[in-house]
């Protein structure tokens, strides 16, 4: 913090944790008596207003004639000024609104260095640094020797001029090359800001000389404040002067959180959780003013933290898979890594988000993305219009605007790297779309390709496996037989000096029916419940017999629900195997009471071929093996884990149609599939 005369100012960034946490330490260290902020007057009913919304989201807008576009002032948690009012009004103090209302005004960003290091450095310190850094003490200066002109330009500005500051339902507006001249320059805006405030400050220094008084404002505006404090160059003329402005306030919703604020939604709700606890703890201490401590800070990176480790049990809950704690590494290590590349520290939305695309998958950025964006403080609220967002801009008295900062930070524009999710046109129109052919279920074919691909890569590399089993390696003597082995050759050559040729004997039959089990759900709360015989619409297809979880419970589109498959058979060629899953056949075959034992027992009564493969986490029991042999059948069994996990999770998400009239509007929901 920076001491002058009686005042405690705190230069900050807009809209930033970090120095949320400066306000909070210096407010209750030094508890003042009185708090001015960065925002113009004449808004202070509406900026009031929000805060008493709070942790609800508002924003105020008012539009800029000559900028052509509506400025919005967000009220959100995360915004230092913003809790130097909330801190006030809990408190009881009283709270002055400092800025002058301007228009007109459009400054060019300046890249700033990152406020995590708050965490190893004072506010004094770093404050030192930023204005080293960025030349803050010369531009002061160099202002104040333009600032009698300024003040001067504005005593001239007659009245229609005046208008437009005051008033955006003014007639007396400008126009043409007038109106593009009139304060064009944000420079001399500022000049006329900075002199707005110091003339306010020098007021209340000496309205209120005894009082403590807390000045939150923008790391730009201190120093050339300063200077004109010390040279006694306020202006009372511009203290006097109030416009009216029509500003309108609006509650925003959870999905267009991220298109006003520059934090991840949902750390700004931890933060909200965190400060609610802080704050009662707080009010236990009958007198903290008169101890130095540290005030405990809301750890931002811990929050990510907690963002991914729920979107990971929310995938294991709508995927049943794990994300292992290498891909976790990975995964932090390139959200840590992503900022860098803008010389950041700190990540957000945008970032978090591409990172677990990356990473994980798709899927998984999908939930991450919701994760982020849940504030369940965030929603309709009777007593204040939402703000209606559009592809074309927000929608206000039947026109479209633009929408833009009054104070221009560098939100990121969140074009996600995902493929958009359909969403219904009317809640309930999948629903009833599914429950109107539910009976007449049909898969979708691109989906059916991708499976018979997959079966056929299984039969395929079950062969190869065999031929390898079934090479027998021997010294050569008088013939190569089947060619040289060279691995086994240059093995021993440094010692035997002696050439190994290899002999392939042939295999006896053919690859039948692969068992996939993914879940042998032996458990006694059954994940897949749902048993399934699947026929082949045409002699390139299997005929499938599978259990999953039930169709219709996870809807993806009109009449399409996803389905996550706990085994499954496939029988090519086709030959219309009986249903399996009747009592009948576990009367019959007792020993097959499980599904996935059912699943094998079928493939190996069945089979039309000698070999049939079997992938799954463990061999199948003994009696299985007994009973293969004494129908002189073998089984190939293949370890789960040898197996591509994104072959196989796309293999075991299959969707169900409601009839194959769907399958004309399917591609729209589903994605494409690849081995």
């Amino acid at each position: 913090m920076i001491r002058y005369k009686n005042l405690t100012i705190i230069p900050t960034y807009h809209s930033n944790l970090d120095f949320v946490h400066e306000i909070r330490t210096c407010f209750y260290n030094s508890p003042p008596d009185r708090i001015a902020v960065e925002f113009p007057e004449n808004l202070e009913k509406k900026i009031l207003l929000g805060v008493r919304r709070l942790p609800s989201i508002s924003i105020i807008i008012y539009f800029d004639e000559l900028l052509g576009q509506q400025l919005y002032i967000p009220i959100i948690p995360s915004d230092s000024l913003i809790e130097a009012i909330r801190l006030g009004r809990e408190y009881g103090l009283p709270i002055e609104f400092i800025d002058l209302f301007v228009k007109n005004y459009d400054p060019v960003l300046t890249p700033l260095p990152d406020s995590y290091a708050l965490n190893f450095l004072s506010l004094k310190e770093f404050y030192e640094i930023v204005q080293k850094e960025l030349h803050f003490e010369d531009l002061a200066k160099k202002q104040f020797n333009e600032t009698e002109k300024t003040i001067q330009t504005q005593k001239d500005i007659d009245t229609a001029e005046k208008n437009v500051l005051e008033s955006e339902s003014s007639t007396q507006i400008p126009t043409g090359k007038e109106a593009q001249n009139w304060m064009s320059n944000p420079r001399e805006i500022d000049d006329l800001r900075n002199t707005y405030m110091a003339s306010r400050l020098s007021e209340l220094i000496q309205k209120y000389p005894e009082e403590k008084i807390l000045i939150v404002l923008g790391m730009a505006h201190w120093e050339a404040i300063k200077i004109l404090l010390e040279n006694n160059k306020g202006n009372s003329d511009l203290t006097a002067f109030g416009p009216e402005i029509q500003a309108e306030i609006y509650n925003i919703l959870q999905d267009d959180l991220p298109k006003v604020m520059l934090e991840t939604p949902n750390t700004v709700l931890q933060f909200e959780i965190f400060r609610k606890r802080q704050k009662k703890a707080m009010d236990k201490i009958s007198n903290f003013s008169n101890s130095e401590f540290e005030l405990i800070k809301f750890d931002l990176f811990k929050a990510i933290k907690t963002i991914i480790h729920r979107s990971v049990a929310q995938y294991h809950r709508e995927y049943n898979e794990e994300i292992n704690l290498h891909k976790l590494k990975s995964l932090f290590q390139y959200i840590r890594n992503l900022p860098m590349i803008e010389s950041k520290i700190t990540p957000h939305l945008f970032e978090i988000v591409l990172a677990a695309k990356s990473i994980v998958n798709d899927d998984f950025a999908w939930i991450v993305w919701e994760e982020c964006k849940y504030y369940p403080y965030a929603v309709e609220d009777p007593k204040l219009e939402s703000l209606p967002f559009t592809n074309k801009g927000i929608l206000l008295h039947g026109k479209y605007f633009k929408l833009r900062r009054n104070i221009p930070l560098k939100i990121q524009k969140i074009r996600l790297p995902l493929k958009p999710r359909p969403k219904e046109d009317q809640k309930g129109d999948w629903r009833a779309a599914w429950n109107q052919d539910r009976w007449d279920l049909a898969s979708h074919i691109p989906e059916d390709i991708f499976e018979e691909d997959y079966f056929r890569h299984v039969r395929q590399r079950s062969m190869n496996l065999l031929k390898d089993h079934n090479v027998k390696i021997h010294e050569f003597t008088s013939t190569l037989m089947d060619g040289i082995d060279f691995r086994e050759t240059i093995r021993n050559w440094p010692l035997e000096h002696k050439i190994y040729v290899r002999e392939e004997r042939p295999i006896r039959g053919e690859v039948d029916s692969v068992v996939i089990i993914f879940d042998r759900d032996d458990d006694e709360m059954e994940r897949y419940p749902h048993e399934m015989m699947w026929y082949a619409e045409h002699e390139q297809e299997s005929d499938l017999a599978f259990y999953s979880t039930f169709p219709g419970i996870e809807l993806v589109g009109p009449g399409i629900s996803r389905i996550e498959l706990g085994g499954v058979t496939s029988f090519f060629p086709p030959r219309g195997v009986p249903n399996i899953w009747t009592a009948k056949f576990v009367k019959k075959y007792p020993m097959a009471k499980a599904k996935a034992d059912r699943l094998l027992m079928a493939a190996i009564l069945f089979a039309q071929k000698k070999i049939l493969t079997y992938v799954a986490t463990q061999k199948p029991k003994p009696i299985f093996y007994q009973i293969a042999r004494l129908l002189d059948i073998s089984i190939l069994y293949l370890p789960l884990d040898r197996f591509n996990p994104i072959s196989l999770r796309a293999l075991r998400n299959l969707h169900v149609l409601a009839g194959k009239h769907t399958r004309e509007i399917a591609h729209k929901y589903i994605k494409k599939r690849r081995i």
